[in-house]
């Protein structure tokens, strides 16, 4: 019996792992984020006048989740020093490396959304700043105020020009964020499960379904017990539901069009995803599919959608769902015997760099995070002027 295991183990050996757990949550924040700056601009850059009273609060949440994000790449390089090889080394082959691209943009992304939320609460620090008792204080609020002390009718056009534009430039960037991620896997051509240029589009495709969900997730519970209303806005959660339901079924397709055309037409690599799918049967269909998508999408398109709980439930599934896609894509994908057949079998850590602690102590930092900027911000000023109708008039 020990030789079928030694004989099992030999013919299932692959390269060391490179990538835990780190990766498919770093994968799964920049996605969200980027979805939730997409909502936000819905009202910001489109104009569409429902979403307003959620945008603040959306972009505000598109800027956290980028800045928790990061700190999953630096706890993966086990020597959070080696970050600096990022910038020392590498850049003759910046035009063929994805993760070059990667760390302009998250320098560059979450800057613009910064500027872009500081545009917007701009009067709130102008106010803040004159009513500041101490130097400190007034300091503080004129640098979030970036300066600009000036309240006038032509400065305020001028900040909601430079916010428009800032939104603009933002919906490219936020989706290259998240796009550039797809294009590392994808471009690994050894790997059957990566290797398909549909990867970018399928990591945005999901990450609207995060995204989305984690604000369904959220909002009820800002909105009961951390905004003046006090009350959860019915009317934004079956909105919200709805783009949901839509997010699902354009991931549905993409995931549609890329199993359809990589299993059959793959050559050997096709057999292969036969074989990985059939032996993760279970926790692809059963769970990823069925449960964390298609109930989910039954739920929003029904008459279940007219009731918060069920919207709760919906965007929790789906957010949980779209982690353990990148989960069995990123560490399932390494999975895969390269040179013989079998699959490589992965168990967390508990505890040390790339653990599950490790992961829960980021989760901490992102809420700790959105709790400091929530503070800072007037968010549930805005969501709730909005409600009470003092910007109508302006749209």
């Amino acid at each position: 019996m020990e030789i079928f295991e030694s004989l099992f183990t030999i013919s299932s050996v692959t390269p060391d792992r490179p990538w835990g757990l780190n990766i498919p949550n770093y994968f799964w924040f920049t996605g969200s984020s980027a979805a939730a700056f997409i909502i936000a601009s819905f009202a910001h850059v489109f104009g569409i006048r429902k979403y307003k009273p959620v945008a603040g609060f959306s972009l505000l949440l598109a800027f956290v989740l980028l800045v928790a994000a990061p700190l999953n790449l630096i706890d993966d390089l086990r020597q959070p020093g080696r970050l600096f090889n990022f910038f020392l080394y590498g850049w003759d082959h910046f035009l063929t490396s994805p993760m070059k691209w990667g760390v302009l943009l998250l320098m560059a992304y979450p800057l613009l959304i910064l500027f872009e939320a500081l545009l917007l609460y701009r009067t709130h620090f102008v106010h803040k700043a004159q009513e500041a008792s101490s130097a400190l204080a007034r300091g503080f609020y004129r640098l979030m105020a970036l300066g600009n002390m000036r309240l006038d009718e032509a400065a305020l056009q001028k900040d909601e020009k430079r916010g428009f534009v800032l939104g603009a430039i933002g919906i490219p960037l936020a989706l290259s964020v998240h796009g550039y991620t797809g294009y590392i896997l994808g471009a690994v051509q050894a790997n059957p499960l990566w290797s398909t240029p549909l990867m970018p589009v399928l990591f945005l495709a999901s990450a609207m379904v995060s995204g989305a969900g984690l604000l369904i997730v959220l909002l009820p519970i800002v909105q009961r017990y951390f905004s003046p209303m006090q009350r959860v806005d019915g009317d934004m959660m079956l909105a919200l539901a709805r783009l949901l339901g839509w997010f699902i079924v354009i991931d549905l397709v993409v995931r549609f069009f890329w199993l359809t055309f990589a299993m059959p037409f793959a050559g050997d690599s096709g057999y292969t995803l036969v074989e990985y799918f059939r032996h993760h049967f279970v926790g692809v269909v059963y769970v990823e599919y069925l449960l964390c998508l298609i109930v989910p999408m039954i739920i929003v398109f029904s008459p279940l959608a007219k009731r918060v709980g069920w919207v709760f439930l919906a965007g929790l599934i789906t957010a949980v769902g779209v982690w353990l896609f990148r989960w069995n894509t990123v560490v399932g994908g390494q999975g895969i015997g390269r040179t013989a057949t079998g699959f490589l079998e992965h168990t967390p850590h508990w505890f040390g760099p790339d653990s599950i602690t490790a992961i829960m102590a980021n989760w901490g930092a992102f809420i700790a995070i959105l709790a400091i900027v929530m503070l800072i911000f007037p968010w549930d000023r805005e969501m709730a002027e909005h409600y009470q109708g003092e910007h109508h008039g302006k749209e």
